[in-house]
């Protein structure tokens, strides 16, 4: 007979993200239980009973019960509280953009070699049914060789409840790291490793400590292009992403 072990989870932050997207998958996954909430304000764990509420990560992490941690706070957080867990003995997804920069995505990798736990990042868009048939076609020469890629996420400033995403010590930076990360990534899904790639930041109409409007060109082996743009100044909402092949 086969057991399925139960995976307990703690989940960091109960923010938009958090109770749009993951908590209600967790509480929809069978092999998945919400077993503890780390929350600034424990009046928000409330709303999930039976959960446990923590305040304090050493507190929470002390607990042998928990399996997993989903770090869902903002980004200056991410390699703390990611390694913490990790040498806690517990498996890790974090949410992108993995963290603050280089140096520290590189601290959280070393630090789950070490621990020998899973470090996971949260670039969920890999398991879209598109783009995994995109890459299908892609590897069946449905559109030739691929030349050049083209995505883009434009929209108005976000909600007033993400309001730290404006705050480069907390977010890193602005649409860049919100939107674009996952746009390079899905990118990188397809094409591998970049072999070298330059940005533009500016910001065309909204006076930010970060930018308004990021530009990435990326180079893929086989002279592939990439041009990723993302912006919060435009008032039409688009999300689109196009390959284009010989």
């Amino acid at each position: 007979m086969l057991y399925l072990h139960m995976l307990n989870w703690l989940v960091i932050g109960i923010g938009d993200i958090t109770r749009k997207r993951v908590l209600p998958a967790i509480l929809a996954e069978p092999r998945s239980r919400l077993y503890a909430l780390l929350t600034r304000d424990p009046r928000k764990a409330e709303a999930y009973p039976g959960a446990l509420a923590f305040t304090d990560l050493s507190a929470a992490l002390s607990d042998p019960a928990i399996d997993a941690v989903y770090v869902a706070s903002p980004v200056a957080l991410h390699a703390e509280q990611t390694i913490a867990s990790l040498i806690g003995g517990k498996h890790v997804l974090c949410e992108k953009p993995v963290a603050l920069d280089y140096a520290q995505a590189e601290s959280m990798a070393a630090a789950a070699r070490e621990a020998g736990r899973l470090l996971g990042i949260a670039y969920y868009r890999r398991l879209y049914p598109k783009l995994l048939r995109a890459r299908q076609l892609i590897a069946e020469g449905a559109i030739g060789q691929p030349v050049l890629a083209e995505a883009n996420y434009h929209g108005w400033l976000e909600s007033p409840d993400r309001g730290w995403l404006k705050d480069p010590a907390l977010a890193g930076g602005g649409p860049l790291y919100d939107t674009g990360s996952h746009r390079i990534d899905a990118c990188n899904f397809l094409f591998g490793r970049p072999l070298r790639a330059t940005g533009l930041l500016s910001n065309a109409l909204h006076p930010l400590a970060v930018e308004d409007s990021a530009t990435t060109l990326i180079e893929y082996s086989g002279g592939l292009h990439a041009v990723i743009d993302v912006r919060w100044n435009s008032r039409i909402q688009r999300d689109q992403f196009r390959v284009v092949g010989t």
